[in-house]
């Protein structure tokens, strides 16, 4: 039963009471409407007596409110001291809860920023962090803003000392993590005070390039937890990035939401639904085991592919699919090639078909606009 859920199957035969209104609440989150399903949630992690049912729950109105920074909501509902939780997260929500709330002020509707695209295809911006000039990667793969260890000391930012944490990659591999609040957060004519950034090791955020060796470091990474605050542009073909005030419009039709990880609303052929994550930090897109139940006559062939995130970066045998065609709406199929398997779950709860990364935009332009659940692929 879960399991036919986790794959977006809401549809499922002989459900009990609980079980329906749990359908209901994922459906809600994936129409972009996760303050309707939280409510559901809450009710549920509250009255029910299935144990496996509550810890769903918890993990996913953990999710919504942490993204949100709703510390409170968290200590009310018991979910900073829930086992089913991560342990570094709730740390993490703790800490966060105990400092200033974040703000954002815009000097300017519209900020155009140059970019460069680093050696592994992500965009990369400079920001000043208080009131110095760094470059920093814009990935929505990211649930958190990340800085280096060396920007600790540089920027002289206050590490909030606390239990020891870890966080994860996309390989599955934890690392030990600090976390600390950035007073000034400066993208040109963006402000952002008391922003909460996770501290990684240096050699963390250092890429090599496989084939040339070239390393690359990494100053810092605006994660979704600042992306989702502000409609942003990624440019490829002029090489700019795009920041306006979002603005909520009416009768928008949503494609895309949050559960753990930004998610797209597409389809496959035959006009079948399929849900695949946004990842600007990743250069390939990648696909996910349940796309394989979804579409038929998929070619697929093993291949040596240089696969992983930061700090587990090599070699690895991966199943590849030969060729894909994704419909973004009716008017616009993305046409992939080469397209090699996820190698860990990412979302909350889900399992995705797939993940996109930057390889969808080419020479266009991404247009992410959270704050009406919209996602775009505009060509020049």
């Amino acid at each position: 039963m879960i399991d036919k859920m986790e794959k977006f199957d809401f549809a499922t035969l002989e459900m009990n009471d609980e079980q329906k209104e749990f359908a209901s609440a994922l459906t809600l989150i994936t129409e972009g409407k996760e303050y309707l399903a939280a409510e559901i949630l809450k009710n549920l992690y509250c009255e029910s007596h299935d144990l496996s049912l509550r810890s769903d729950c918890a993990k996913i109105l953990f999710e919504l409110y942490f993204t949100k920074s709703e510390w409170k909501r968290l200590e009310i509902l018991g979910l900073l001291d829930d086992q089913s939780i991560d342990k570094s997260n709730r740390l993490i929500a703790r800490a966060c809860s105990k400092s200033e709330q974040t703000t954002f002020s815009f000097l300017n509707d519209e900020i155009c920023i140059p970019m460069k695209l680093s050696i592994s295809g992500s965009p990369t911006v400079d920001v000043m962090i208080n009131g110095n000039k760094k470059c920093f990667w814009l990935d929505t793969g990211a649930g958190m803003t990340v800085i280096s260890n060396a920007l600790v000391s540089d920027c002289n930012i206050n590490i909030v000392k606390d239990e020891e944490l870890e966080v994860g990659n996309s390989t599955n591999q934890n690392f030990s993590t600090d976390l600390a609040i950035i007073d000034s957060f400066v993208i040109q004519d963006l402000t952002i005070h008391n922003q909460p950034t996770l501290v990684l090791a240096n050699d963390l955020l250092m890429i090599q390039n496989p084939k040339t060796e070239e390393i690359m470091q990494v100053d810092g990474i605006i994660g979704w937890d600042i992306i989702q605050h502000i409609f942003l542009e990624i440019d490829y073909g002029r090489k700019q990035v795009i920041i306006q005030k979002p603005q909520r419009k009416e009768g928008v039709e949503n494609n895309l939401f949050f559960c753990g990880y930004p998610i797209l609303k597409v389809k496959g052929q035959n006009q079948v639904p399929l849900y695949f994550g946004l990842d600007t930090g990743a250069n390939k897109t990648h696909f996910g085991q349940p796309l394989l139940s979804k579409i038929d006559d998929l070619k697929i062939a093993k291949r040596m592919i240089h696969s992983g995130g930061f700090g587990d970066v090599k070699e690895r045998e991966l199943d590849s699919i030969e060729s894909l065609i994704v419909n973004l709406n009716e008017n616009q199929s993305i046409n992939l090639h080469n397209v090699r398997e996820m190698l860990t779950d990412l979302a909350t709860f889900f399992k995705l078909d797939g993940v996109f990364g930057s390889d969808i935009a080419n020479d266009g332009r991404m247009v992410i606009d959270y704050t009406n659940r919209k996602f775009e692929l505009v060509f020049n």
